[in-house]
């Protein structure tokens, strides 16, 4: 993609399922986050600890210090605080081990989103399918379901009021989807929010009994907040993980199923 990648081979350690202690994890990624000679932190993976090192990580000076942060999946823990008010423009998108089986449509996306000084303009999500009609403009926010629930209670997870929020998540079982989605309308998260998309649900159970599929299941739940809302975009656990930016301003048009990026992403 024409860009150079710098490595720390610590990132190969191990401890348990994690990739060495939280402490040297997050050492390597203040440095990554705060040093002036790289231009980007690129995620190599998902998987699970990222919201571990938060605690970690004096989150007010990396604000102050804008830098591209790229990473979906677990990713979203570090995602979401960084581009809270007072943050900057997070990307949520593919990881480094996911990029030889991206499709050439979302890297040419991707590499448009962090390389241009002017707004990408309509995002490439595919054919969606509108759950609520209307249009609206708010902040793009969001990530995987899963992880974003688990920040509620926490000083970690920023306001979603007038946010566009879009969700995603793996190997889920559909009453779980829907008992998240309703955590995060009960808490009052979600109360304000003006738009919801809902992406990829890979291998989330079950997958093709209609009525009570994972999708249906969440679609229906998304539908009772009564936002615009589609479904079916193209972002998550597949092939083509289009890149969305989080803190971004966004219009959703859910009667022709268009998201459009009104502000550049990168400065």
């Amino acid at each position: 993609m024409g860009f150079v990648p710098v490595v720390d081979k610590q990132e190969f350690s191990r401890r348990g399922f994690l990739a060495g202690d939280d402490e040297a994890r997050a050492r390597r990624l203040r440095r990554g986050l705060l040093e002036d000679d790289t231009r980007a932190v690129w995620c190599i993976r998902g998987g699970y600890g990222s919201s571990r090192l938060l605690e970690r990580l004096d989150l007010e000076r990396i604000k102050a210090r804008p830098k591209i942060l790229i990473g979906f999946s677990d990713i979203t823990a570090l995602l979401l605080p960084l581009s809270a008010p007072g943050g900057f423009v997070t990307i949520h998108g593919p990881v480094v081990t996911q990029l030889p089986d991206l499709s050439q449509g979302a890297r040419r996306w991707l590499k448009k989103l962090i390389s241009g000084k002017q707004p990408a303009g309509r995002v490439p999500l595919g054919r969606l399918k509108t759950l609520v009609h209307g249009r609206t403009r708010g902040f793009l926010l969001g990530g995987n379901l899963s992880v974003l629930t688990s920040l509620l209670g926490t000083p970690h997870l920023p306001p979603l009021a007038g946010a566009i929020l879009y969700l995603e998540d793996v190997a889920e079982l559909a009453y779980r989807l829907d008992r998240m989605l309703l955590q995060l309308r009960q808490s009052g998260a979600v109360k304000n929010v003006f738009g919801v998309l809902l992406g990829s649900l890979k291998n989330c159970r079950p997958a093709g009994c209609k009525r009570y599929s994972a999708r249906s299941v969440l679609e229906r739940a998304v539908t009772e907040l009564g936002v615009p809302a589609v479904s079916g975009a193209a972002f998550g656990h597949q092939g083509r993980n289009i890149a969305l930016p989080n803190g971004l301003l966004v219009s959703l048009d859910a009667d022709q199923g268009r998201l459009e990026l009104l502000e550049p992403a990168v400065c």
